[in-house]
């Protein structure tokens, strides 16, 4: 299983900690900064832009949904298909999909779930 150093919750905290990729909800970028966000609750910052992480996460896993977001498939628990077209994550946070990507999305969980419509 691949690991990803982070920064422990403040981005001026001195503690790094090795985190799964399995553990990640979902990533997001803001302000310059990219953080990793967990199940529990906890945050990290990530030393990277969020393109250099994109690359890094395997693709079966891995979506990104919006310029400044990328979520963990794993973790998904309902997709809204109204006009504002979110997604439910597993830690409670529900996160917007851009227009551009929605029909890329739809796409991938089609191929990564079974689909019982």
């Amino acid at each position: 299983m691949r690991k990803l150093l982070i920064k422990n919750e403040s981005e001026d905290s001195r503690v790094l900690e090795v985190k799964k990729l399995n553990e990640i909800v979902y990533i997001e970028s803001f302000e310059g900064n990219t953080k990793a966000f967990y199940c529990e609750g906890k945050e990290g910052f990530i030393k990277r832009c969020l393109s250099q992480v994109e690359e890094k996460l395997p693709d079966d896993k891995f979506f990104k949904i919006h310029k400044s977001i990328i979520i963990n498939i794993d973790y998904l628990v309902s997709i809204n298909m109204d006009i504002n077209k979110t997604v439910l994550m597993k830690n409670g946070k529900e996160l917007k999909i851009a227009h551009r990507r929605y029909k890329d999305f739809i796409k991938f969980v089609k191929l990564n779930f079974d689909i019982w419509l």
